[in-house]
């Protein structure tokens, strides 16, 4: 009997860690240093001048942080860059039944995403890095469209875990 208690325990314990989703997991907080800092420098960590031109724009727009012009100048360094990681190759095969016509499929695996990393100005060590996965799209003019869409929610998130912090 005891081991059957101990037995259900155990399933009831996995279960509620098993059901947590990410709405259930709070933010953590930012480094007290990323929070109290007053100046920042932007910097452009590269593959488009368009994500850094939108970062720019709103990081100017909430206007938490004093932007200079110089590292030197600054309490930290924040930087975004722009990076589309291959997966490789997804390949299929479809079948016609109609006709008995088997034809063969592939496209490319691709994750395009924004990096936000903000580095201690002295130090140069990392303090805080997150990632936005750009959603796909085919012609250049939704690209661009979801690339400022992307950099806006990272500075969105950048704001909540500030607020969150202090």
């Amino acid at each position: 009997m005891r081991k059957v208690a101990v037995a259900v325990c155990l399933f009831a314990s996995m279960y509620a860690v098993a059901g947590k989703t990410r709405k259930d997991i709070p933010p953590a907080p930012l480094p007290s240093v990323i929070v109290n800092a007053k100046k920042v420098f932007l910097t452009n960590g590269g593959g488009s001048d368009l994500a850094y031109d939108t970062f720019y724009s709103e990081m100017k727009s909430w206007g938490k942080y004093q932007i200079v012009g110089s590292p030197d100048e600054a309490d930290l360094i924040v930087e975004i860059s722009y990076h589309v990681e291959h997966g490789g190759t997804r390949v299929w095969s479809t079948s016609n039944s109609y006709d008995g016509t088997t034809r063969v499929h592939s496209a490319q695996i691709v994750d395009p995403q924004l990096v936000l990393t903000i580095y201690d100005a002295k130090t140069k060590n990392s303090l805080w890095q997150t990632i936005d996965h750009r959603r796909l799209a085919r012609r250049e003019k939704n690209r661009e469209k979801e690339t400022v869409n992307s950099a806006q929610r990272l500075v969105d998130e950048l704001k909540t875990r500030a607020s969150i912090s202090q």
